[in-house]
């Protein structure tokens, strides 16, 4: 070979040949097929349902958790409208499309209609996804069953605000609502009364009955409180045998008409247990309020004295009086709650039916 001469071209594939581009498009399938196993397993390994679908809604796959939620079946939902298996109900019964409406808040919960037709609790989140070029793809809507969680967390607040034995609400809810009366009268001067009920001869049924029928008598008793009452009115167990009625919206003379059926009710009502008869009584103290500076706290133990002046009054009565904040001159002075007029005692009913 001389100098000035190239050695000829190994012998390679050509540009262009068929083989290499099969190759190439071999490798390149792989990587898609890997890419998809690797997200085919991240999908089942997260613990929510998961369900992706195509612009139009449509379903494209459905992980484990999903097709344990909805009840289909993969190959069953495949190509089926997003609404169809995933069916989303709102508090009002009304259905809601997943896409477009369902989980607008985190803290969104509905109602998830499964494909054997049972109701389970969801919360989720939907996005879009979009190419490079930020061209809708589809949608992934993820959701998960919060049933229990919800159900505890019900559970959790109405054991919080009310009373266990009766179902009534607690002193708690009843003192929020108190002082949020109170805001109301300062703002707007409306006036509010609240109703402080305190049985009479309830120690006998627990002395001769034994816990269990006075607790039993105290259940059927708020059942029958209750419904001398208005739908808005609040009705509360704040003690042992003591009830507490917020009525607002109510000047003195309505209040203490209902304070006189409430005792009436209590009167009427009978209560056996293993073969014995008995009968109650009650005393009721009564405070209208209005105006800015009181707590609720002072108005509860307004109305705790004046049932208590009802009792040394005969009982079977209601003591009557209208709670007033005095603003002192000095303006370092504090607030003070005081009676604005005269104490009132009426009696419930004829003297002949009032037991001791």
């Amino acid at each position: 070979m001389l100098p000035h001469e190239l050695p000829p071209p190994e012998a390679g594939p050509r540009a262009g040949d068929p083989a290499d581009a099969l190759a190439q498009a071999r490798r390149e399938n792989a990587t898609l097929r890997e890419s998809l196993l690797r997200a085919q397993g991240a999908l089942a390994a997260i613990a929510d349902g998961v369900a992706v679908t195509d612009p139009a809604g449509r379903i494209t796959s459905l992980n484990p958790v999903a097709t344990h939620l909805t009840g289909w079946t993969g190959t069953e939902a495949l190509a089926r409208n997003i609404s169809e298996v995933v069916r989303l109900v709102d508090a009002g019964g009304l259905g809601v499309d997943p896409l477009r409406e369902g989980f607008r808040d985190r803290d969104d919960v509905m109602s998830l209609v499964r494909h054997d037709g049972h109701v389970i609790l969801v919360d989720g989140a939907v996005a879009e996804i979009h190419d490079d070029a930020r061209q809708l793809l589809g949608y992934i809507l993820t959701f998960r069953n919060v049933t229990a969680a919800t159900r505890l967390a019900r559970e959790l607040s109405w054991h919080a605000n009310h009373d266990p034995l009766t179902g009534l609400l607690n002193r708690r809810v009843l003192e929020a609502r108190l002082q949020r009366a109170l805001d109301s009268a300062g703002r707007l001067g409306c006036r509010h009364a609240l109703l402080y009920l305190d049985l009479d001869r309830f120690k006998a049924v627990n002395d001769s009955g034994g816990h269990v029928a006075g607790d039993e008598l105290l259940r059927q008793l708020a059942m029958a409180l209750r419904r001398q009452l208005r739908e808005g009115d609040t009705l509360a167990r704040i003690g042992g045998d003591e009830f507490a009625a917020l009525l607002e919206n109510t000047d003195v003379q309505q209040a203490a008409a209902v304070a006189h059926k409430l005792i009436e009710a209590v009167e009427q009502f009978r209560f056996a247990w293993q073969g014995f008869g008995y009968r109650l009584g009650a005393s009721a103290g009564l405070i209208e309020f209005s105006g800015e500076g009181l707590e609720a706290e002072d108005v509860i133990e307004a109305a705790d004295r004046m049932c208590y002046v009802a009792k040394e009054s005969g009982r079977g009565r209601v003591a009557t009086d209208v709670l007033r904040a005095v603003r002192p001159q000095h303006p370092t002075a504090a607030v003070r709650p005081v009676p604005a007029t005269g104490r009132s005692v009426r009696s419930a009913g004829p003297a002949s039916e009032r037991r001791s």
